[in-house]
């Protein structure tokens, strides 16, 4: 009975290992950086560099175009925060380099 119990306990400690496969993964962030490329509000936005992916969220760094036509071309960069595996991302300015 003690047997049976551990080895159940055992399992169950173990099985969140096998939670997720690199498939699952991918897909997930596919749909979070294709999310994200639509709510940046850039024109031709791409992705700069490699996500972070927190325990909660993955963020993005984007470049693009300003759509305005005040900003006369000028190009930007915003970082996307989107919390997963559902939610809706949230943009911020990202800083100028120098």
């Amino acid at each position: 009975m003690k047997k049976t119990f551990l080895l159940l306990t055992l399992a169950a400690i173990t099985s969140g290992a096998w939670a997720s496969s690199e498939g699952a993964w991918n897909a997930l962030y596919d749909r979070t950086s294709k999310a994200c490329l639509k709510k940046s509000g850039l024109k031709d936005p791409v992705i700069n560099g490699d996500r972070v992916v927190f325990a909660k969220h993955i963020l993005y760094r984007i470049d693009g175009t300003y759509p305005q036509a005040h900003m006369q071309g000028k190009t930007g960069s915003v970082y996307c925060l989107h919390p997963y595996p559902k939610g809706r991302p949230e943009i911020a300015e990202a800083p100028a380099i120098k």
